[in-house]
């Protein structure tokens, strides 16, 4: 008796695990990929318009006030209920990476940003920024 010995192409399941390979790579891929930034962010250097006063000492016990501009986001006036606020900018500082932003409601807010966020800001341009909810703990 003669055994016969099928012998079968091990082609169409080499394209499969590569097909599974493949598509598990693409979705790998995807997440792995890192967010892009949406937008620039900007320090908050300054509110016009809020400050604290400070009364202190100096060396020799004589009296010395103190005032310390905001930097506070509660104190910007004319923000909506999102916190997006509109403005214009009145000047740009590419050596100190800040902008001046005079907003809606007339108040000057100064902002820090990163250097390649500024390329292209010029005095006169609008901006809209949002100021991020603060969570409550």
């Amino acid at each position: 008796m003669m055994l016969r010995i099928a012998h079968h192409s091990p082609l169409p399941f080499m394209v499969m695990v590569a097909f599974l390979w493949a598509v598990t790579a693409l979705g790998c891929a995807d997440r792995a990929t890192p967010p892009q930034a949406s937008a620039p962010s900007a320090t908050i250097v300054s509110v016009e318009g809020a400050s604290t006063t400070y009364h202190t000492r100096d060396w020799n016990g004589k009296t010395v006030t103190v005032r310390v501009p905001s930097q506070s986001a509660t104190d910007i006036r004319g923000k909506d209920a999102e916190g997006t606020v509109r403005g214009t900018i009145t000047s740009v500082d590419p050596t100190s990476h800040r902008v001046r932003v005079r907003t809606s409601e007339g108040q000057t807010v100064v902002l820090t940003m990163a250097p390649g966020a500024l390329a292209g800001m010029k005095p006169g341009d609008r901006l809209v920024f949002t100021i991020p909810e603060v969570p409550h703990t």
